[in-house]
């Protein structure tokens, strides 16, 4: 068992090999080997123990394995490369000795170094005193890190570790007997970029633009399976998932602040020019980190009325009140899907012709002559560092009267009339601040020469934004049998005053 500092071993088969041999020197015969080159033998994490209580404790499974071992008898001796590169924390230490000292049979602990050597009814105080050297030592090594880490961080350098998605990690080492000139950043070329702070133009032109189509309303999913489909990958390789995606847009970096230990360091001014504005950046988190946000399960939507087509028997015309019934599409051939009821298989209907009708109003809103009072007010002038801070303050209040509800300081009725006041304001703050940091993507298509055609060069995603904003879908019964599309059992109630444009409504 043998744990860096950082859980990576440099070599870790010569070591391996060390041991072996030092087994064979013991005359021991090796019955498994356990090694987890990932974890620290320092590093606390909060843990569950047996008893149920949570504790900082080191998160080290694979010692408690070997200790499992050793107690059930499997096993009745534990070989280590050396006292030092296994234990740094004193709990573990003393755990192992309580299994030398209390096992029902014999326990011997070998180190390749001699540095460690444990049996029943032995002295181990030696053994005490070397861990707690090693466990300081680790101390101070954290603390030089740590403060070496904010000191980069203030200066604006980049403190090494994996390439950030946005930018390159500068020139690559030159190695010996080679020309500088031959060795460049295979991203800018040359010589003169600076790691962690160059930035790469079009990875960031894909957070800028998750960013504000974020906040315009395109979920996660649906911006991640257009990125599977691009040409930009991730950092690593990996397909993009919506939990990557998320990690990017949360970083600060992405609106031009310096961060040491999760937090941003204020008045410290980044190296590159801020990817988003800092507001920008800020209502993201804000979307993102929303306790009350939801996020449904499964793969992105891939038809434009998933989800958002109504099935007009679960939720009939003139239905006001409780959350509607949609459609999902089912089918194999191009030709052959169909939406359907998503509760019931009582109502499908042919999904080219449901979308094309669909389609044709929302041209028909968006070449409107005055298709321009579509688009949204002009953003207000709002003090938005008030603003996130009234919101934080309400969701404190409201956080702290659940728990007076709990101890009995107020009703139930109390909480949920304070909690309904609490979440309308805060959605009056989100638009709001939303308000100032997105443009209306209706914009792009609404002041295009050719709006058709803009409209056809849209995402999916970005046209179910559209449909979603500009009209309420609901498929009816069909009243009679046989073939075709009968478009009367299509109502498509405008969210307009233009009227339904020509399209034929529903009995």
């Amino acid at each position: 068992m043998d744990l860096t500092d950082e859980g990576i071993p440099a070599s870790l088969e010569d070591q391996i090999q060390r041991m072996r041999e030092r087994a064979d020197r013991l005359g021991w015969d090796v019955w498994k080997v356990i090694m987890n080159p990932r974890l620290s033998a320092y590093k606390r994490r909060k843990i569950t123990l047996p008893d149920g209580r949570r504790e900082y404790r080191v998160f080290r499974p694979d010692l408690r394995e070997a200790m499992a071992d050793l107690w059930a008898s499997r096993a009745n001796a534990l070989l280590c490369l050396d006292l030092d590169r296994a234990f740094r924390d004193p709990q573990d230490l003393r755990d192992l000795i309580d299994v030398v000292e209390h096992a029902p049979h014999s326990v011997v602990v070998e180190s390749c170094t001699d540095s460690l050597h444990m049996e029943k009814g032995k002295d181990n105080f030696d053994a005490e005193i070397r861990v707690l050297v090693a466990n300081k030592s680790s101390r101070d090594t954290a603390r030089r890190v740590s403060m070496a880490r904010e000191r980069q961080a203030r200066n604006g350098q980049f403190g090494g570790g994996r390439r950030p998605f946005g930018f390159c990690l500068g020139a690559p080492e030159v190695p010996s007997g080679t020309m500088p000139d031959e060795i460049v950043c295979p991203w800018h070329g040359g010589r003169d970029c600076r790691s962690g702070i160059s930035t790469i133009d079009f990875e960031t032109d894909v957070i800028e633009d998750c960013s504000h189509r974020l906040l315009q309303g395109v979920s996660l999913r649906s911006l991640a399976a257009e990125l599977r489909e691009g040409v930009v990958p991730t950092v690593t390789g990996a397909p993009w998932s919506a939990e990557t995606l998320r990690d990017i847009l949360l970083r600060p970096r992405n609106g031009g602040f310096m961060v040491h230990k999760g937090e941003i360091l204020e008045g410290v001014t980044a190296p590159w020019e801020p990817i988003v504005k800092p507001e920008v950046f800020f209502a993201v988190r804000e979307l993102l980190t929303d306790p009350d946000r939801r996020s449904g399960p499964g793969a992105a939507p891939r038809w434009h009325g998933s989800g958002i087509y109504r099935c007009g028997i679960c939720t009939p015309l003139g239905t006001v009140t409780g959350k509607p019934t949609t459609c999902e599409v089912t089918g194999g051939s191009q030709r052959q899907r169909r939406y359907r009821c998503k509760d019931k298989n009582h109502l499908t209907r042919n999904a080219a012709h449901v979308d094309n009708a669909v389609f044709a109003h929302v041209l028909y809103a968006l070449t409107h002559p005055r298709a321009y009072e579509l688009l949204s007010a002009p953003a207000p002038d709002v003090d938005a560092d008030g603003l996130r801070a009234e919101r934080k303050a309400i969701r404190n209040r409201l956080d702290l009267m659940a728990e007076d509800e709990v101890l009995g300081l107020k009703t139930r009725a109390q909480v949920i009339a304070a909690t309904k006041k609490g979440n309308a304001r805060i959605a009056e703050i989100d638009e709001l601040l939303n308000a100032t940091v997105t443009s209306d993507p209706l914009a792009a298509v609404i002041n295009a020469p050719d709006p058709v055609a803009a409209w056809d060069a849209l995402e999916l995603a970005d046209q179910r934004l559209f449909i979603d904003r500009l009209c309420t879908v609901t498929i009816l019964p069909s009243g009679r049998k046989g073939r075709g599309f009968d478009p009367t059992t299509l109502d498509i109630a405008p969210k307009h005053g233009f009227g339904r444009g020509g399209l034929p409504a529903a009995a």
